[in-house]
C-alpha cells in the first residue's frame, strides 16, 4: 500500500536523505566501534542518557553529525575519528608521558581539542540532570570564590592505564574506585563482563550471559623480582561467574580499608571479601539487606575493621558487625548518597543526600533527628561529602547544584567558601558534583564534575587569603565519566591521587602522585 506524504514531509525526508548521504564516510568511521559495544544501552539505566550513555565520545561524535549547532564540521569530526582509533590501535598499558599527547595518550589535530570541549559544554548545558529546577541564579548569590589566581600542578602526571575498561551503571552513584592506606593493597573498580579486554573472546552461543557477569579487578604493583621498576599488574579479585548468590548483581559502590573490600548492589546485597594478604584476597560471603525494590546500596562506609555502614536508597541505614555479620537498622528521613566518618571521633558521620542540607549525626543516637546538626547553604541534592583527617572542625560537600562548598562545623548555617565545580576547567559552564575528597594528608580538596574535569585546590590557600579569595588551582581535563576519585600514601611518604574514567574508547585509571616534603634531590654528579 503506498502512502502519499505532505509536501513538507517530503521536503523533510529529502533532508534527512541528505544529510546521511553527506555523512556516508564519516559514519563509516565508526563501524570500527559498532562490534566492541553494540549492546552498551542495554547495561544501563534510562534516568539521564547524557550522563550516562550520550556522554561517551564516540556517541556523542555521532550525535554531532546531526547537531545543527556544533562548530565542527564533519570533516573535523573524521579528523578526531582519525585520532582516537590510531590511538585504539597503538596504545600500550598505560600513557607514561605526555610529549606527544593528551593525558589519555590523543594525539589531537590542530584546534580540534577546544572545539571539541565547547561543543561538550554547549550540549551539557542543557543536559545536566537537576532534581531541582530553576537553581542557578541562588547558587551564584552563595558564590565567593568566583575565579582563580593561576593554575598550578600540586601533583604530577604519572600515568594513565588506558587498558582499564571501567564502567557505572547509574549516573549519580560514583564511589566505584577505591584504595586503601597501604599502596600495597593496590586500587579496586568493578567492570561489565563486556569490557573486559582480558577475556577471551565472547562465544556466540552466550553474549547475552556474559554481558549479566561483573568481576572486581585490582591495579597494584608487581613486586615480583623478575618485574621492572614501576611495574604494575592487573588481576581479578572477584568474578561474579564463581559467587552463589550475586551471579548477575550489578554494583552500586565499592570501598575498602587495609584489611575488607565491601561491594554493594543494586540489589541491596553485598559481598565481603577479605584483601589483608595481598596475594590471597578472598570472598568471605555475600549477604542481602533487604528485598526492597529500591533497596540500592548507594555507599558503604567501613568504620573500623568491624562495623560496616551502609546507606540504602529505601532511606535505611544498616551498621553490620562483620565479626557477628549482626545488623542494627535506622531510618533516615530520605536516602543518603555519601557519608564520612569524623577521624578524630568516630561516633560522628557527616552524611549527604536527597535533600540540599547535609547532616552531622552521631551513630550512638537512636534517631536520626537526635543530636543531629544541619549544614544549610546548597540548592540540590547531595552526593559528595569528606571530612578533613587534620582538623575535625573542617568537612567538604560537593551537590547535584554544580557546587563545592567548604564549612567549619562550628558555623553550619554559613559555608566558609563555595566555588562553582568547573573553577579551572576548559568549560565555562559547570556540572554537577558527584565526588569530593580530602587528600590523604588533608593539604589539598579534590572534586570531581559529572564529565570531563577533576579540580584541586591547597586548603592553606583557603583559609590564608579569605580576603582575596583566589587560590591556586589545579585542573585535570579529559573526556569521560569520573567513577572516583581515590587518594593513597606512596611508600616514599608522598601520595596519589587514582581518577576513574568511564568512556568507550577512552576509559581507563589516571594516576597523579604529590612528591614527599622531606624528599631529596636528585644530582647527576658526586661530591
Amino acid at each position: 500500500m503506498s502512502v502519499q506524504l505532505s509536501p513538507e514531509l517530503e521536503l523533510e525526508v529529502d533532508r534527512i536523505r541528505q544529510i546521511e548521504n553527506d555523512n556516508r564516510d564519516v559514519v563509516e568511521s565508526f563501524r570500527w566501534f559498532d562490534n566492541r559495544d553494540s549492546d552498551l544501552d542495554d547495561l544501563m539505566l534510562p534516568e539521564n542518557r547524557y550522563e550516562l550513555g550520550e556522554s561517551e565520545s564516540l556517541t556523542f561524535l555521532y550525535n554531532l553529525l546531526y547537531d545543527e549547532e556544533s562548530i565542527l564540521s564533519k570533516a573535523d569530526i573524521l579528523r578526531i575519528l582519525t585520532s582516537l582509533k590510531s590511538r585504539e590501535d597503538t596504545s600500550t598499558f598505560s600513557v607514561d608521558s605526555l610529549e606527544h599527547c593528551d593525558v589519555q595518550g590523543i594525539q589531537w589535530p590542530a584546534h580540534l581539542r577546544e572545539k571539541f570541549i565547547l561543543d561538550r559544554d554547549r550540549v551539557g548545558l542543557d543536559s545536566w540532570f537537576y532534581s531541582i529546577e530553576n537553581l542557578r541564579q541562588k547558587v551564584r548569590e552563595s558564590i565567593n570564590i568566583a575565579t582563580y589566581a593561576s593554575k598550578t600542578d600540586f601533583f604530577e602526571f604519572q600515568r594513565f592505564f588506558s587498558k582499564l575498561k571501567l564502567n557505572i551503571t547509574h549516573f549519580q552513584l560514583r564511589n566505584l574506585l577505591c584504595g586503601s592506606n597501604n599502596p600495597r593493597t593496590g586500587v579496586f573498580y568493578p567492570l561489565c563482563y563486556y569490557h573486559d579486554h582480558n577475556l577471551d573472546p565472547i562465544t556466540d552461543q552466550e553474549p547475552d550471559e556474559y554481558n549479566c557477569f561483573f568481576k572486581i579487578n585490582r591495579l597494584m604493583p608487581d613486586n615480583l623480582a623478575t618485574a621492572k621498576a614501576g611495574a604494575m599488574k592487573l588481576d581479578c579479585i572477584i568474578d561474579s561467574k564463581n559467587l552463589s548468590y550475586n551471579s548477575y548483581s550489578r554494583i552500586s559502590t565499592i570501598t575498602c580499608s587495609n584489611k575488607y573490600l565491601v561491594c554493594g548492589t543494586f540489589e541491596g546485597n553485598y559481598i565481603l571479601s577479605d584483601i589483608s594478604v595481598h596475594r590471597e584476597p578472598r570472598v568471605l560471603g555475600e549477604y542481602s539487606l533487604t528485598k526492597s525494590s529500591n533497596g540500592i546500596i548507594n555507599n558503604i562506609l567501613i568504620l573500623d575493621d568491624q562495623q560496616v555502614e551502609f546507606a540504602l536508597n529505601d532511606s535505611s541505614l544498616i551498621f553490620v558487625d562483620v565479626t557477628t555479620i549482626s545488623t542494627r537498622k535506622t531510618t533516615s528521613p530520605f536516602p543518603i548518597n555519601c557519608m564520612a566518618e569524623n577521624p578524630s571521633n568516630r561516633n560522628e558521620i557527616l552524611v549527604t543526600g536527597d535533600c540540599v542540607d547535609s547532616f552531622i549525626i552521631d551513630k550512638r543516637a537512636s534517631g536520626f533527628q537526635s543530636n543531629s546538626v544541619a549544614l544549610k547553604g546548597h540548592q540540590d541534592f547531595g552526593f559528595g561529602c569528606d571530612w578533613s583527617p587534620r582538623d575535625e572542625n573542617m568537612i567538604i560537600t560537593g551537590n547535584q547544584d554544580c557546587c563545592v562548598k567548604v564549612w567549619d562545623r562550628r558555623n553550619p548555617h554559613q559555608s566558609l567558601c563555595t566555588w562553582e565545580s568547573a573553577l579551572g576547567s576548559m568549560s565555562s559552564h559547570s556540572g554537577p558534583v558527584r565526588n569530593v575528597k580530602f587528600s590523604h594528608g588533608g593539604e589539598y580538596i579534590s572534586w570531581a564534575e559529572s564529565l570531563d574535569h577533576v579540580g584541586m585546590v591547597s586548603v592553606t590557600d583557603l583559609m590564608d587569603s579569605p580576603e582575596r579569595m583566589q587560590p591556586r588551582v589545579q585542573s585535570i581535563d579529559f573526556i569521560g565519566k569520573c567513577t572516583g576519585l581515590a587518594f593513597a600514601p606512596s611508600d616514599d611518604d608522598g601520595e596519589y591521587l587514582n581518577i576513574g574514567v568511564s568512556d568507550c574508547p577512552l576509559g581507563g585509571i589516571m594516576s597523579y602522585k604529590l612528591e614527599s616534603k622531606t624528599k631529596l634531590l636528585d644530582f647527576d654528579f658526586l661530591f
